[in-house]
């Protein structure tokens, strides 16, 4: 072939290819400026950054190892901003969780120390320790047994910043001398600040025991230099309830410090605790218990017999759920009507804290992610955590620079499924949100009691309160399990100032100590059922998603002690016989009965059968119900009347039980 042809040809093949590699840049130039007219297009100044983070460990944990390198300045500005305390300007405490199936045992602890780590205490999934901020990627990456490298959780006070006593029959009960003596109770709580003021005042007793567990152990304190009232406030309703009960309050920070406060009031034969704190991003909210978390604590504490008293949460209007859609195939969460985005309002000074799990427990590689954008559409704050194994959680901690409205979006990084979403935020009302299932840790746990509230104003009747967690758990149980009041008065907050689910939940956890001082063999499940067989029943009948059983209700202890309640079906007729051993201010017996055990009661009786017991004395009664049908199954209650006009129900009685208690 001729030397110019040859050169022709190659030359066309160079124009080809200069030709395809336009169009291609053209083709990238046009998808680059479609992509960002959509982008604009939703009002967002900036598009996610590629992911850059360590897949054993928290984003924020990344980008604060990457701004150490940068120098000290840059480490303390983005721990300012993301509300994160360094310790000794090196240093920070975090949760290491141990591989799945394994313990805390199984992390090599020698490595761990060899790195500059200081172990704090340790539970049965995860250690707490301080360690040098520019050693996380190494001890990610070779320090054996580790799944995943977390910042601590940030309990929530569950306030929303006593008239509860005469509300809730409190008051009887101490008319017949039941004051809660001889009941230990421990309040569990973020702090005691004011506490000599309280003690000093005579709204807490001079004899309470005081127990700070932040450290590596629990260990006697005087609390001296406290900034947070909110556990003092707690305990002078609990006081209040059961004047003569002795208090233990105890002070916590975290799931590790939860744990051995729980270990000490089993110790130390504790019988009832309050907590009036909630936490998130634990498990899914269906009461799982995973790496030590708050359910963990609570189930072990009532298998060995302790009732665990919990607010149910203030999240009803800061909670949002939904299954995850993305009609647009955008890889965002769709939000109808609302942009694609969950907004929230926030002043300057205060600190966001938004938190997202979805339905994949305790480990998963479904990767989502949660962005957090400022008033101007920019993204201020992202957690970005690489799900290979590990929780599915993201979580922002951001201090506010200026007031106005923030965004939250929700970004499917790598996932094949379209889970149900979980979001919570700390201290701000969300838009939309979803109070069905906002309960937190742990008070979706099958054996706490969780509390929601009633103000003291609307009491008789209701409603809830607005921001009241409800149930139902996320494995469809029912909760809360009963209501107390808010919005009452204490020393430490003042007059009507302590509202939340945090003051309902102590007038529960001080009433159980007084029907425990009252009947001191209680087991906790008799302790249980005797609070929420008393409630006053509100809302739809029997127990529902948002007051439980009802509102707390602590019948007059009219001082009957019923030995025994039988019923005999007899010709055409039924027959009710019952025994009494004492019967102080006993003025006589209603008979009520219902073809249901749990509803429907009315009394038969046309009038009140005198009672003609004393103190010392108690008598044989019977009763002939005589309007019964052949076939069917009646359910029988006895009411005792005492000289005030209080009045004690017992039963539900059937032909099919027999009742005897001596």
């Amino acid at each position: 072939m001729y030397p110019a042809f040859k050169r022709d040809i190659a030359l066309l093949r160079l124009n080809k290819i200069i030709k395809n590699f336009a169009a291609v840049a053209v083709t990238i130039l046009i998808l680059t400026i479609l992509f960002a007219a959509i982008v604009r297009a939703n009002g967002f100044k900036t598009a996610p950054e590629k992911k850059k983070v360590y897949p054993k460990m928290e984003s924020v944990l990344y980008e604060l190892a990457e701004k150490y390198k940068n120098g000290q300045v840059k480490l303390e500005e983005l721990a300012k901003k993301r509300a994160i305390n360094i310790k000794d300007k090196k240093k920070i405490t975090v949760f290491l969780i141990s591989e799945i199936g394994k313990t805390a045992d199984a992390i090599a602890r020698k490595f761990l120390r060899a790195y500059g780590a200081q172990i704090i205490k340790s539970g049965d999934k995860v250690i707490k320790a301080n360690v040098p901020v520019n050693k996380l990627k190494q001890i990610a990456a070779n320090v054996r047994g580790i799944s995943f490298i977390k910042l601590p959780d940030k309990p929530l006070p569950l306030e929303f910043e006593s008239e509860g006593v005469s509300l809730t029959g409190a008051s009887s009960f101490h008319s017949y001398g039941y004051t809660g003596s001889g009941v230990k109770v421990a309040i569990i709580d973020l702090g005691f600040a004011g506490l000599s003021s309280a003690i000093s005042a005579g709204e807490l007793p001079d004899n309470v025991v005081k127990i700070d567990c932040t450290g590596e152990s629990c260990a006697s304190t005087a609390f001296s230099s406290e900034t947070d009232a909110h556990g003092t406030s707690v305990a002078e309703i609990v006081h209040d309830m059961a004047p003569d009960a002795q208090l233990y309050l105890i002070k916590e920070g975290d799931i590790l410090d939860l744990k051995n406060g729980k270990d000490y009031c089993i110790s130390n034969g504790i019988k009832i605790i309050n907590f009036s704190v909630g936490g998130l991003n634990e498990n899914f909210y269906s009461g799982e218990c995973y790496n030590d978390n708050k359910v963990c604590t609570a189930n072990d504490a009532y298998s060995n017999g302790i009732l665990w008293v919990n607010s149910a949460g203030n999240a009803a209007n800061k909670h949002y759920e939904a299954t995850f859609t993305d009609s647009n195939n955008d890889t965002w969460h769709d939000v109808p009507g609302y942009n694609d985005v969950i907004n929230l309002n926030a002043n300057d000074g205060e600190t966001i804290g938004i938190y997202l799990t979805w339905d994949a427990w305790p480990a998963t590689n479904q990767d989502f992610d949660l962005y957090l954008y400022n008033s101007s559409l920019t993204q201020v704050a992202s957690s970005i955590n690489s799900q290979g194994g590990t929780p599915p959680a993201e979580s922002i901690s951001y201090s506010v620079p200026s007031s106005g409205t923030y965004n939250i979006k929700i970004k499917k990084f790598n996932a094949t499924s379209n889970p149900k979403l979980e979001l919570y935020s700390f201290n701000h009302q969300l838009t939309p949100a979803v109070a069905s299932s906002s309960l937190m840790n742990p008070a979706d746990a099958a054996n706490v009691m969780a509390v929601g509230a009633i103000s003291y104003l609307n009491w008789t009747t209701g409603p809830q309160e607005s921001f009241s967690s409800q149930g139902p758990a996320n494995d469809d149980r029912s909760k809360p399990d009963i209501s107390g009041p808010d919005g009452v008065s204490t020393y430490t907050y003042g007059s009507g100032g302590f509202f939340g689910t945090s003051a309902s939940s102590p007038h529960v956890a001080g009433a159980a100590a007084l029907a425990l001082s009252k009947h001191p063999t209680y087991s906790v499940s008799q302790l249980w059922n005797a609070l929420i067989n008393s409630a006053t029943d509100i809302g739809t009948a029997g127990q529902d998603n948002i007051y439980g059983y009802g509102k707390l209700n602590f019948p007059s202890p009219t001082a009957i002690t019923l030995s025994n309640f039988i019923v005999k079906p007899a010709d055409k007729k039924i027959v009710l016989e019952w025994n009494t051993e004492t019967e102080g201010n006993n003025t006589g017996f209603n008979i009520l009965r219902s073809e249901s055990k749990d509803k429907g009661y009315i009394r038969i009786n046309d009038s009140l059968i005198p009672g003609t017991g004393d103190f010392v004395t108690g008598l044989s009664y019977s009763f002939n119900d005589e309007n019964t049908e052949t076939g069917k199954l009646y359910f029988y209650k006895l009411e005792d009347i005492d000289i005030f006009g209080n009045s004690t129900m017992h039963g539900p009685f059937s032909a099919e039980e027999i009742f005897g208690e001596k």
